[in-house]
């Protein structure tokens, strides 16, 4: 991928390769740090360059280990994976020399993640990156000595590799956005779903979509009645349903409380303006 690339469809985020250059010097279940586990270590173009890599989504950093320039992250939705399966994507990245991220911070999909890199057990500048498709967070040992998560998968069947250059792809099965087809028009998955505020309410609290939709932790308040009722799109439901992630003009994506309220779910069309707050 490029830098500030971005790839959705039917509501839902491509998972794209960070690399913008993709050399693999060592493989999944290959021998040594690698063996039983599905990582994968890449360089770039030329040797010893720390090159950048970006977000393949929008994500959360979970977890940082400074000691090996390692970060723990986790796609803030649900993602598609080039495998065709739609899930959250949980990954880890490491050797980052020079690492400069909080517990918590969000980084949208195409920005800047981080650089390849020499910190901790790492022979030559590379980034190690290995996925689960998946929200489980357990990082554990194998009986080879490496860590892993459960639900892993090879990164051929994980990333879209819309422009990357693959130097040395270890004949994997690459494939771009264009060979696994979207339906943008199927009712399912939320994909077509509208959540509708009437004007008859002048106040409705918008919140962080991974806080508790409780009133001290509201962001932003939406104001339905100014705008003659609001409508959104639907990306995600959210708190046992409770909750619809939304995107807003003016306070960016975040969820509001749903159940046993006057807030209307239609299918296919907007009820109010689209939007405009």
């Amino acid at each position: 991928m490029l830098k500030n690339q971005k790839s959705v469809r039917a509501g839902i985020e491509d998972f794209l390769c960070p690399f913008t250059d993709m050399y693999i010097t060592q493989g999944s279940n290959s021998r040594f740090s690698h063996k039983g586990i599905m990582a994968n270590d890449v360089r770039g173009i030329q040797v010893g360059v720390r090159y950048a890599y970006y977000a393949p989504c929008t994500v959360k950093c979970l977890k940082t280990y400074p000691s090996s320039g390692q970060v723990m992250w986790q796609s803030t939705n649900k993602v598609r994976f080039a495998n065709g399966r739609i899930d959250y994507a949980t990954f880890m990245t490491a050797h980052d020399d020079s690492m400069n991220v909080q517990i918590g911070q969000i980084v949208q999909q195409g920005e800047q993640l981080g650089n390849m890199g020499t910190k901790g057990n790492a022979t030559g500048v590379h980034c190690h990156i290995e996925v689960s498709q998946s929200a489980d967070t357990s990082w554990i040992k194998n009986s080879e000595g490496n860590y892993h998560f459960n639900h892993e998968y090879d990164l051929d069947e994980c990333y879209f590799v819309d422009n990357t250059n693959i130097l040395n792809g270890m004949g994997g099965n690459w494939k771009t956005t264009d060979q696994v087809v979207v339906d943008e028009e199927a009712d399912t998955s939320n994909q077509k779903n509208y959540v509708n505020l009437p004007p008859s309410i002048n106040s409705w609290a918008l919140y962080d979509v991974d806080v508790s939709p409780l009133k001290e932790n509201a962001k932003a308040t939406l104001n339905p009645e100014k705008f003659g009722g609001l409508s959104y799109y639907v990306y995600e439901y959210r708190d046992n349903g409770t909750t619809a992630v939304i995107e807003t003009q003016q306070f960016g994506r975040g969820k509001i409380y749903i159940k046993d309220t006057v807030a209307k779910i239609t299918v296919g069309s907007y009820q109010y303006q689209s939007g405009n707050q």
